[in-house]
């Protein structure tokens, strides 16, 4: 069996889903295949995971009842220069090609799911995280970059009785931000009570994390290991690791075409775009690829995208957090505050054309 279509968008995270949206907007046809059959605005997880009640599920919604092209829940095994192969052997053959499948964490899956491919199931497979959470009196969070940060003020705030620590491999947190947000985010979880180890390098061993530079193992009840990503690439592997860097991201050009291909653009945390992986640039990438297309197709050439300076809003607790601007680091509650209202939920399905779930 073979489809054809003028778009064909695989993966449907922030990235994805824009690009869709935008385009079908346009009249341009889309498809866009997911191994899941929901978007998750993931800013809003660790929260889902510390404090339900405060986000209940709102952060998930059906692409079914998202997206307003055309919507295959599978995984794509293969794909080519004009076509992909999903798992039940249908053919998508396609006029221009979009690479979005995104990063996992390799030992992480409560921060984007491995196994929960409906929404049903991620919903009780985060719930099933809050339990185990709020049965520990210890726990180990690895890694100081900004998700581990993030979850171990979560934490501290939400379950004040648990002993949290955050264990990072470095001398300061938040590696590539500036000295003031480090400072101040670590003085933030100090306030919360979490005790920071740095220069420690907990792994794995059997049924015990163990600080490889000292030796001790950890005592914690559960342990989350907010470490490194791996890109999603393998269904690449056959006809077109040639686009993918040393690293396994898809090399892209100025314009966020990838190298050495005419129809095929590549966006969002599985593309090297040289600047920092975060949700909101994703989906200004997806702007800016679907203008880019619109533009090809009326025979017009586009502006070369212009990469962006590190800026984030990093929550620490429910209460602060840091903002690191171009100019300037501040933690003021009424910055801090757009964030941490609704962790931007509203905002990013404003942004889809739709309204969040209620519940």
């Amino acid at each position: 069996m073979a489809i054809q279509t003028g778009v064909l968008i695989v993966g449907g995270g922030f990235a994805g889903v824009t690009v869709a949206q935008e385009l079908e907007k346009q009249g341009i046809e889309t498809t866009l295949v997911d191994k899941k059959d929901y978007f998750e605005v993931t800013f809003a997880t660790l929260r889902n995971i510390t404090d339900p009640d405060k986000t209940k599920n709102r952060a998930r919604k059906k692409y079914q009842d998202l997206l307003s092209g055309r919507f295959i829940q599978s995984d794509v095994i293969e794909m080519s220069s004009t076509s992909v192969v999903l798992a039940d052997g249908t053919e998508i053959e396609f006029k221009q090609g979009i690479i979005a499948s995104g990063t996992r964490y390799s030992s992480m899956p409560v921060a984007k799911s491995t196994r929960a491919m409906d929404i049903g199931a991620r919903n009780d497979e985060l719930f099933a995280f809050h339990e185990k959470l709020t049965s520990a009196n210890k726990v180990l969070v690895i890694g100081g970059g900004v998700v581990g940060v993030e979850l171990a003020g979560e934490i501290a705030h939400a379950q004040p009785n648990i002993h949290v620590s955050l264990a990072h491999n470095s001398n300061v947190l938040l590696n590539g931000f500036k000295e003031k947000a480090q400072r101040k985010s670590l003085e933030q979880l100090n306030q919360l009570g979490v005790d920071v180890k740095f220069n420690s390098q907990y792994q794995k061993v059997d049924d015990s994390y163990i600080d490889k530079n000292t030796g001790i193992a950890s005592d914690a009840d559960l342990v989350f290991e907010a470490t490194g990503v791996l890109p999603n690439n393998s269904y690449l592997n056959l006809h077109l690791s040639k686009i993918l860097n040393d690293y396994g991201y898809v090399q892209v050009n100025e314009r966020l075409e990838v190298i050495g291909e005419n129809n095929l653009y590549a966006l969002g945390d599985i593309a090297d775009v040289g600047e920092p992986k975060l949700g909101y640039l994703a989906q200004e990438q997806g702007q800016y690829v679907a203008k880019s297309i619109i533009k090809k197709l009326k025979g017009k050439p586009s502006k070369a995208y212009k990469r962006n300076p590190l800026m984030a809003l990093i929550p620490v607790g429910q209460k602060d957090g840091v903002v690191q601007l171009p100019f300037a680091v501040t933690t003021l509650r009424f910055l801090v505050g757009l964030k941490q209202k609704d962790l931007f939920i509203k905002k990013v399905y404003k942004a889809f054309g739709v309204v969040p779930n209620l519940q």
